[in-house]
């Protein structure tokens, strides 16, 4: 009598919405829970911090993110994509975990003494005082070595427990608007305080992420000579870019810090705040674009990378349009004392939605390893000189010419991680063509 074997399982639409329902409510929920109070924090302190403090609170931000990058360099998010098919081997997730701490620390450390020379530089134009500018630089350090902590999230995503990953965000969120409220309502509330507290939160969330993975991770002792050489391996083409995006990153508050007054430093930084709108976007692209990407076999890729960008582009030009017929609600939530920023406003909104399908893009040719090392040599000398040139050409006081600055360098990135998409398909394209290699 022959037997039946059995059936494959068939992966269905329903088979997959049943493996991803779980992360998605998650994500759902706790992503913009997140985004919600932080963007009610924002909004507050647009009110609660007048212009000279919120400039002062700018400056803090965008140095701290600057030096937090500058730190990283992609130690932290390297570490799924080198466990990867091993990633739920809690040996293999924690010693590369560990390995990228042992990188971080090493590359941090020589950046806060980079960073504790350059700060003073920066804002020796503002009339400050020695003593607050010292304040709001401890606070930037404490948010730098908090920030490190978050590394211990990884393991959170790798195993899609969403929920421990955004229960301390939104707690922590709640508890830094609380804390804002109530500096604010005795008179307490100023830039270093408010800087103070986003570095506390940071390091509650980093706390409690190392509490939630443990369960997923076996930490050694000490870094693995040959994990630690796998992953400056995997990251040694991405490296000089990644450096070199952080500086890009903040380039126009540093413009502004340089060559503005402390009132152009306060608007660039307010219509900096509008790029909470783009949040949830980024975090859905890396929680759930990239990995997806990732799997994708190589007969299907073409296709849902295209359909990718066409989704993204929809959600990009329906906010432009929403900032070009009404800006006036961008501006309410700006507050009174930025209400004049109409154009710079829509503009802004242009850099957000460009440095969105920059991202995009970059985290599918990330999630497909096409990370060449041709890459940076192109970005990085295209991008100067198009600075330069703007920098000798453009009266970067004004705060609607540093907005346009920041379009024509978004726009460059932009271009370069077109190019990388483009040799992408090509270069797999000619590899299949020419050896039958199976799809991915």
């Amino acid at each position: 009598m022959i037997g039946t074997l059995p059936s494959e399982p068939v992966n269905t639409l329903g088979l997959r919405f049943a493996r991803w329902r779980e992360p998605l409510q998650s994500f759902i929920v706790g992503q913009p829970s997140v985004q919600i109070l932080n963007l009610i924090t924002g909004f507050f302190l647009l009110r609660w911090l007048d212009v000279e403090q919120f400039a002062m609170f700018g400056i803090a931000f965008a140095f701290q993110s600057t030096v937090t990058q500058l730190s990283d360099l992609g130690f932290s998010g390297s570490i799924i994509a080198l466990a990867g098919d091993r990633v739920q081997d809690p040996t293999v997730l924690g010693g590369f975990l560990r390995s990228a701490r042992h990188w971080r620390f090493k590359v941090q450390s020589g950046m806060l003494v980079l960073a504790a020379v350059a700060f003073p530089l920066i804002t020796w134009g503002q009339d400050w005082g020695a003593m607050t500018k010292a304040l709001i630089f401890g606070a930037i350090a404490l948010g730098v070595l908090f920030q490190g902590w978050s590394m211990y999230g990884a393991p959170l995503l790798a195993h899609r427990a969403l929920s421990a990953y955004y229960r301390p965000q939104i707690w922590a969120a709640l508890l830094r608007l609380v804390f804002c409220a109530g500096l604010w309502g005795v008179g307490w509330l100023n830039a270093w305080a408010a800087s103070l507290l986003a570095a506390l939160a940071l390091g509650y969330c980093g706390m409690a992420y190392r509490r939630s993975s443990a369960t997923y991770i076996v930490e050694p002792a000490a870094s693995e000579p040959e994990r630690n050489a796998a992953m400056l391996r995997y990251l040694a083409p991405l490296i000089p870019g990644v450096a070199f995006t952080a500086l890009q990153g903040q380039i126009q508050m540093g413009v502004i810090a340089v060559l503005g007054s402390t009132q152009n430093i306060a608007e660039v930084s307010a219509l900096g705040r509008l790029s909470q709108l783009f949040v949830l976007f980024g975090a859905f692209v890396t929680v759930f674009v990239q990995p997806y990407v990732a799997r994708l076999a190589r007969t299907l890729l073409l296709r849902r990378y295209l359909q990718i960008v066409a989704a993204s582009s929809v959600f990009c030009f329906g906010l432009i349009g929403l900032g070009w017929v009404c800006p006036q609600v961008f501006l309410w939530f700006l507050g009174p004392n930025y209400s004049e920023l109409g154009v710079e406003t829509t503009l802004t909104l242009v850099i957000g939605c460009i440095n969105a399908m920059g991202g995009v893009l970059f985290a599918m040719h990330a999630a497909r390893s096409w990370l060449f090392w041709w890459s940076p040599f192109v970005y990085i000398p295209v991008m100067l000189i198009t600075q330069i040139v703007c920098i000798l050409l453009m009266d970067l006081s004004s705060t609607l010419s540093v907005v346009w600055f920041g379009i024509i360098s978004s726009m460059v990135s932009v271009a370069v991680q077109m190019s990388v998409g483009i040799y992408g398909f090509h270069l797999k394209t000619s590899s299949r063509h020419s050896t039958g290699s199976t799809p991915i």
